[in-house]
């Protein structure tokens, strides 16, 4: 029996090998055949098609982000991101005894930072890029992209530095009250004025002077360069029958003249920045200004009595952002953000203080003690994660991620995770 079943299934097999017939009375594999082939100029031109898409889309995204895609910028990233060796990894200690808030930054998702002995910067995994020795007794940081200026406030001194090292050490003609640097390498100091109440200088990345502008009736203590580096606004003080007045001039590096110079009465400005091509916004004690530079005009935003807590300007957004106190202790903060007019994008009330403010986006979130509270734009509470003792300024690198300065330590915080101090410290 078993023969037979051995024979049946041979045979079986045998008749399997004939060959198979399509519903079309046409060889199964001649079918197929004809319908996958694909002509060598029809491959060619899918190909092309591919590559036509492919180089479209980079070109709208280089567009996109051409104010970025420069080679040095290009050249940082490939060489602390692609080739350089890994840090260990945040938290990192800081250098020197005492870091200013105002002297932290993040710089293309990179940390910077002045201390009261050096400059540093670190890369994404807390890898120390550069250390340069500073030698001011009041150390000021300013900083554009791959750029930064630093000088000492009160002082001659100042340096021109990117994230590799020290460019340029330069000396002004008189002790340094202000200053600001634009990514291209421009920058300008006001000094104390020889005969005048102040004096502004301008330089082009080369380190020539390319334009001075002497104050007759201000002392000068802010300024804020435009993005191309071909002018800026600056404000001053003066005394007007024993109240303060506050000037703002637009100045264009090209002209002699001011393009436009503006009295704000009985304020005084706290800091100053381009947040856009043609706008400048000056954060006052009482209200803050917005310079239309292209419409010759000045957009006010008053605090309506409310005490500024804190503010933060985003030029990636082309926002700022006020922290104004709804209680006499400092918390229950509003948080607003408004455009590059002026015009109010969005409000949040929190129940906290506000020791930092960051935006990033859609998202605010600001440092309240050791904890960081992020909102949305509609004033959700996304995420609240503790951020480690002597915090003094956070700054959010994503909508999810933040750098902070504390006393002794740079740290970088996953807002999703409830940090606690043990996983802080390491």
């Amino acid at each position: 029996m078993f023969n037979k079943l051995k024979g049946r299934y041979a045979e079986r097999k045998k008749n399997n090998e004939r060959t198979v017939i399509s519903y079309e009375d046409m060889p199964l594999d001649d079918y197929e055949q004809e319908k996958t082939e694909i002509s060598p100029k029809a491959v060619k031109k899918i190909i092309l098609g591919v590559m036509i898409a492919l180089a479209v889309g980079l070109i709208v995204f280089a567009f996109a982000n051409r104010d970025k895609l420069t080679w040095d910028n290009i050249g940082v990233w490939w060489n602390y991101e692609v080739l350089g060796t890994a840090g260990k990894g945040y938290p990192v200690n800081v250098v020197g005894s005492e870091v200013n808030a105002q002297n932290f930054a993040i710089n293309q998702g990179r940390v910077a930072y002045a201390s009261d002995t050096s400059f540093v910067t670190l890369n994404s995994s807390g890898r120390e890029v550069s250390n340069v020795q500073l030698r001011y007794t009041k150390p000021v940081m300013k900083s554009a992209e791959n750029r930064f200026l630093t000088y000492g406030l009160g002082e001659q001194g100042y340096q021109v530095l990117n994230f590799d090292s020290n460019l340029y050490t330069g000396t002004a003609e008189g002790s340094i009250f202000a200053g600001d640097i634009a990514s291209n390498g421009r920058y300008c100091i006001v000094c104390e004025g020889n005969g005048f109440y102040s004096e502004l200088y301008a330089f082009d990345k080369n380190n020539n002077r390319i334009f001075k502008y002497s104050f007759s009736e201000y002392y000068i203590n802010s300024v804020a360069i435009n993005k191309n580096g071909s002018g800026c606004v600056c404000s001053g003080i003066s005394n007007n029958d024993g109240n303060i007045k506050t000037g703002i001039y637009v100045l264009d590096f090209s002209r002699e003249a001011p393009l436009a110079i503006f009295e704000v009465g009985d304020d005084y400005i706290l800091d100053s920045k381009y947040i856009s091509a043609n706008r400048a916004v000056l954060v006052g004690g009482n209200t803050s200004y917005v310079v239309k530079v292209e419409e010759n005009k000045i957009q006010t935003v008053d605090y309506g009595g409310k005490p500024l807590k804190n503010y933060c300007f985003n030029p990636v957004s082309h926002t700022f952002s006020l922290a104004l106190s709804q209680s006499g202790d400092g918390r229950s903060c509003a948080l607003i953000t408004y455009n590059d007019g002026g015009e109010k994008q969005s409000e949040v009330d929190s129940n906290y203080g506000c020791d930092a403010l960051s935006t990033y986006r859609g998202t605010i979130a600001t440092l309240d003690g050791n904890t960081v509270y992020t909102y949305n734009n509609s004033g959700k509470l996304v995420y609240s994660c503790f951020v480690g003792t002597g915090a003094k300024k956070m700054i959010l690198s994503s909508d999810a991620e933040a750098f902070v300065l504390s006393v002794n330590q740079v740290r970088k915080i996953d807002l999703t995770r409830q940090a606690t101090p043990d996983s802080v410290k390491k």
